[in-house]
């Protein structure tokens, strides 16, 4: 009886080792169509840097898996292939699904697991619309086929538009991990020589920043 006893805590032991090894780390795993012999990077992104943990080179398949010690604090990361990125971020979660395609890597993508990640990538689309509008708006307006007015106006719709999308997030969970990535996100360009027109982040929104 001893002896059966003793084994049952034995296992038990194992048991907890082994979970408490799964809890501390996160995995990001998926499909990446198209992309036979590519190279793909997980990094993470911190406040004034970004560091590579680690990369994988794609078979025909595109299946990938990552690995990583789960962060103390939620923290932010990506998925770079060539000069596209998937923003995402961890914190309770322990498996994150991504399906992509290599053509619209950064824009097409599906994520599973996180409810946190579908809303940075609606965050992050968002701010792609709004950065794509201004490009077209201000070379329209260095070619002298707009006025400084319309272009002030124009510009400071584009930005709008996105900052209703990121201040929904903001407002709706101010303690988020999403509310914190939104904050601050910026659009483009900055100033021009119609004056300045945004390019500031989603602070200007919030009492007491």
């Amino acid at each position: 009886m001893k002896a059966v006893t003793r084994y049952i805590y034995l296992f038990l032991a194992l048991l907890a080792v082994t979970s408490c090894k799964k809890d501390n780390n996160f995995t990001v795993e998926g499909v990446v169509s198209g992309t036979e012999g590519q190279i793909m990077y997980l990094e993470n992104v911190g406040v004034s840097s970004v560091s590579m943990l680690d990369s994988v080179k794609l078979n025909a398949a595109g299946t990938f898996e990552f690995t990583q010690p789960r962060p103390e604090y939620p923290d932010f990361y990506r998925l770079r292939l060539k000069n596209q990125l998937i923003n995402f971020a961890v914190d309770s979660t322990e498996t994150i699904k991504i399906l992509a395609d290599a053509g619209t890597f950064a824009t097409s993508y599906k994520v599973e697991g996180s409810e946190n990640c579908k809303a940075i990538k609606t965050i992050t689309l968002a701010q792609l619309d709004a950065n794509q509008a201004i490009q077209k708006l201000r070379k329209e307006y260095e070619h002298k086929h707009m006025e400084d007015s319309v272009y002030r106006r124009k510009v400071l719709e584009a930005s709008s538009a996105y900052k209703e999308v990121a201040l929904k997030y903001i407002f709706g969970a101010p303690m988020s991990t999403v509310a914190y990535y939104a904050l601050f996100q910026q659009v483009y360009p900055c100033t021009t020589e119609a004056g300045s027109v945004g390019c500031k982040d989603n602070r200007d929104h919030i009492p007491g920043y």
